[in-house]
């Protein structure tokens, strides 16, 4: 059937081809080599170095995949899997979770996805029999995000499943601690990923030694210096509205001789469209590199939001995760969805925040025509939280050689980046059909009515009557 909006469609596009935001964006992007002129940044990419390959190497590799089933009455049923695929031919490990929710807030989905994820990897870590973990995406987003719901309330209803939170957070502490006692190699290994990380770090580098360059002609204050210097270290302070608007007063008012490039910097800083990745690339790009890795950079709690509050230390954090608590045990005794013991709760955290360990971080580009990967390796000698060492820190002097080495063995194409991630992702992510299957079998045997937008979607009637079901 032919699409009858496409017309419409097509004129819109060309519509956008001539918007001016979006030409101003990519004329920004080629531009960044401007401002990179230190000398420790330009260091910052190495040519890819010969690795033994490590085929022998036994490996297991998690993904997972969660579906939303929504109800009339605003309820939902949750239902999130996740499978541990290997290279030594032992049959896959898998789980299914599948939840009954009294109020559905998206922040669910991906808590359950974390918590089976992490579940499935420690029962298949237990069986003793592997060198390397493999996990999909981000270990420094996951553990942030996880804090974050604890202490920032950005729905109402996500207090409900703070209990959650808790479990999936101290279900990924369980992981990585049980695979350090058995030897096994965690990493985390991100194709698209979204971090700033390493573009704070850069930027700011850079507009700190741009104005530090126009002294004494122009006087450099101690608070903008201090900005600058929590924009190296932090994690991103562009999140907090007072460093947001002080940069966006210096990049107005500066008359340096560097103003320019100052204000593009500045720009590109605030910009949430340039990632590590764009700015990555356009560093390979300078560097002529065709294949390279990215020095080792040590990361702990550098968030922007909890040094801005304070709340780097664990004691004042606990006392705002405590009041979370507090909240969501109100909510669910209302609805008769579990009683919470505060105090135990409290602990699980405590016993998490405090030995959470620190993250080795680093991007690698196997090949020319592929962007660079965000590959994260657990660095258990120091903790998260512990603010003896800064909170980011170039650290090349640990090995990494055999991750790395695993890594390029695994590797095909830019699509098959890891040929098990890519293999367990192909197997945890729901497809329409399976997904409807779910569904289905959800509605048959607990006898539920769904959103009648779900049984349009699907041509099916989803709203099922007593009568039609036989005892």
């Amino acid at each position: 059937m032919a699409d009858i909006f496409y017309d419409i469609y097509y004129k819109r596009l060309m519509e956008l081809n001539e918007n001016h935001s979006l030409r101003r964006i990519n004329t920004m992007h080629g531009v960044l080599s401007k401002i990179i002129d230190a000398s420790d940044i330009r260091d910052l990419w190495k040519s890819l170095p010969t690795f033994s390959r490590h085929d022998n190497n036994k490996a297991v590799a998690i993904d997972g995949g969660v579906r939303e089933l929504e109800l009339r009455d605003g309820s939902a049923i949750i239902i999130a899997r996740a499978i541990a695929v290997n290279n030594i031919g032992e049959q896959p490990i898998k789980d299914v979770i599948v939840d009954w929710i009294p109020v559905f807030t998206p922040v669910i989905k991906w808590v359950l996805l974390s918590y089976i994820e992490s579940e499935v990897a420690l029962r298949t870590i237990e069986r003793g029999k592997y060198d390397f973990l493999l996990l999909d995406g981000s270990l420094y987003a996951k553990i942030t995000a996880l804090i974050h719901e604890l202490i920032l309330t950005k729905g109402f209803l996500d207090l409900y499943y703070i209990p959650e939170v808790i479990r999936a957070l101290e279900s990924l502490y369980n992981v990585l601690e049980r695979a350090r006692e058995l030897g096994v190699n965690v990493i985390f290994v991100a194709k698209d990923s979204k971090l700033k990380i390493f573009k704070d770090y850069i930027l700011f580098k850079a507009l700190k030694e741009l104005i530090l360059s126009d002294v004494p002609f122009v006087n450099v204050s101690k608070e903008l210096l201090d900005i600058l210097n929590r924009g190296i270290d932090w994690y991103s302070i562009v999140w907090i509205r007072n460093y947001r608007n002080k940069l966006i007063s210096l990049a107005k008012n500066y008359n340096g001789t560097h103003r320019d490039l100052i204000r593009i910097g500045i720009r590109m800083a605030l910009s949430q469209s340039i990632s590590d990745i764009m700015l990555l690339e356009e560093l390979v790009r300078m560097r002529g590199i065709r294949a390279g890795i990215t020095r080792k950079l040590l990361i702990g709690a550098m968030d922007a939001y909890l040094n801005h509050k304070s709340l780097t230390q664990i004691d004042n954090l606990l006392k705002f995760i405590k009041d979370r608590i507090e909240d969501s045990a109100g909510l669910r005794t209302v609805d008769d969805y579990d009683n919470l013991n505060i105090d135990e709760e409290l602990n699980k955290v405590r016993k998490v925040l405090i030995n959470f360990p620190r993250i080795i971080m680093l991007y690698i580009k196997f090949n020319e025509s592929d962007t660079p990967i965000s590959v994260e390796i657990p660095y258990y000698d120091w903790p998260m939280f512990n603010q003896g060492v800064p909170w980011k820190l170039f650290y090349d002097k640990i090995d990494i050689s055999n991750h790395l080495g695993l890594l390029m063995s695994m590797y095909k194409d830019p699509i098959h980046y890891n040929k098990l991630l890519w293999l367990a992702h192909e197997y945890a992510n729901f497809g329409e059909d399976q997904f409807l299957e779910y569904a289905m079998t959800a509605v048959s045997k607990l006898r539920i009515q769904t959103k009648r937008r779900f049984g349009m979607a699907f041509n099916i009637n989803l709203n099922p009557q007593p009568e039609d079901f036989q005892e």
